[in-house]
């Protein structure tokens, strides 16, 4: 939000507002604007409960977007955490329409579709979910979160995609779009098929012919039958690198917190060394029990309470957790053994979680006396 103002590419303000409802949301505005370096946007709060607004959301779950008359265009756009760089843009697609007087957008990046009419010959995908990656001259380009080319993206007629309420991306096994898997604009391929048609007219991601391709696209979605330990093929590894940055976690301050972030931290490694069923079952476990002393914390010291859900800290944490958690139990019914693909995301998604929202319970539960 502060680059998009910095740009001033889009003529209207952004606001940052924090919501508490008494006097100790200055302190936390503060707060905020430091941590995020808010030095281009309004950054403010509301400091009575007559004041509150009566509807909205946390920044977490998405923006608020108004136009010029303050009339309400979307009342939240996608959430970042479930559809990560297509979030920006689909504020983009909005803040394009409303600043240059043009219609709003049929259908924005980020927003999970259904495909109610498949491309002649691929009749078998209609009724798969996926999301708008992208949106133009009548074309959509549609990257699937379920079904045989999840992870993968087809252009389609725009009168073949059909809007869904906000996506659960939980639904399918593996690799989706969430972790911008087909969010780049590229048609994915199966390890070893070699080139494949184009997008266009719906053919990206057709099975291809050579030998073996079809049992390996099988296994990117299904889950690898290989030893992780020996396996040299390209979408098998894990890059050491990236487990070493995933898996360096900042301290929240509380010292039982911290520990039990390093736990889970092992449990992911042991993953990333085996990727069975029963070791991402142990990571399950791990990060169940981890989730609820964090929101058992959460009630004994009162942190984001509100009496407005919507404006939960606690009950937006406490969502993520749950988010979380139903991404491994639906992994866990898809197969023996857990793809490589489900491993970074899992990882990613953990040093998210512990550094976008942990961190925000830092300080409170500290000065709190957490132990």
């Amino acid at each position: 939000m502060n680059s998009w103002a910095a740009e001033g590419i889009y003529d209207c303000n952004f606001l940052c507002i924090c919501v508490l409802g008494d006097r100790s949301a200055y302190g936390l505005c503060k707060e905020m604007s430091a941590q995020m370096k808010l030095t281009h946007c309004v950054n403010g709060f509301v400091a009575s409960p007559q004041d509150m607004p009566t509807y909205g959301q946390l920044g977490c779950q998405g923006f608020i977007v108004l136009d010029k008359e303050h009339k309400v265009v979307s009342e939240g756009t996608s959430p970042f955490m479930q559809v990560r760089g297509l979030a920006f843009k689909h504020v983009e697609a909005l803040l394009n329409a409303v600043c240059n007087n043009l219609p709003l957008p049929d259908l924005c990046p980020g927003e999970a579709v259904q495909l109610a009419k498949a491309p002649e010959g691929l009749e078998k995908l209609q009724g798969y979910r996926g999301i708008c990656i992208r949106a133009q001259d009548n074309k959509v380009d549609f990257g699937f979160t379920d079904g045989p080319l999840q992870g993968k993206m087809i252009s389609v007629p725009h009168s073949s995609v059909q809007r869904l309420d906000p996506m659960d991306e939980e639904e399918s096994c593996g690799q989706g779009c969430s972790s911008g898997a087909c969010a780049d604009g590229s048609c994915q391929k199966a390890a070893g098929c070699g080139d494949r048609k184009s997008c266009e007219g719906g053919n990206c991601g057709l099975p291809c012919s050579k030998p073996g391709c079809e049992e390996r696209e099988a296994s990117s979605s299904e889950g690898s039958t290989c030893d992780p330990s020996t396996c040299e093929r390209a979408e098998c590894k894990v890059d050491p690198d990236f487990v070493s940055q995933a898996l360096d976690l900042v301290s929240v301050k509380v010292a039982s917190m911290d520990s039990e972030h390093e736990e889970c931290a092992t449990a992911l490694r042991r993953l990333v060394n085996t990727r069975t069923r029963e070791v991402l079952e142990e990571v399950l476990k791990c990060l169940s029990d981890h989730f609820a002393h964090e929101e058992a914390l959460f009630e004994e010291y009162g942190f984001g309470a509100h009496v407005n859900e919507k404006l939960s800290a606690k009950k937006s944490h406490a969502n993520e957790h749950q988010r979380m958690l139903n991404k491994v139990r639906k992994q866990l019914s898809c197969g023996p053994s857990v793809p490589a693909t489900f491993v970074r995301e899992l990882l990613q998604e953990f040093h998210e979680h512990t550094t976008l929202y942990d961190v925000q319970y830092a300080d409170f539960l500290a000065g709190k006396g957490a132990k």
